[in-house]
């Protein structure tokens, strides 16, 4: 290698290190945050499940009254 190539790779290998140091900070940063939401989804997946199963229950208790009241009669209120 020429002198003239070894300053070359002495100059740019600490920018080299830099960026590549900050890759891997960010890729950190980014695999933390990915985790949390991860994390966060599962919760609003448990919580979409059981307003599902309270929506069917409510449904079903709505098809039952709609049932016992006929169209021509009033309300008992």
């Amino acid at each position: 290698m020429t002198r003239h190539e070894r300053s070359v790779v002495e100059h740019l290998s600490p920018k080299i290190v830099s960026i590549l140091a900050v890759g891997v900070v960010l890729a950190g940063l980014i695999l933390t945050g990915l985790r949390s939401v991860r994390i966060e989804l599962h919760d609003v997946r448990a919580d979409v499940g059981d307003l599902r199963e309270r929506i069917a229950r409510l449904e079903g208790l709505f098809e039952g009254f709609i049932r016992n009241v006929s169209p021509g009669e009033p309300d008992s209120n």
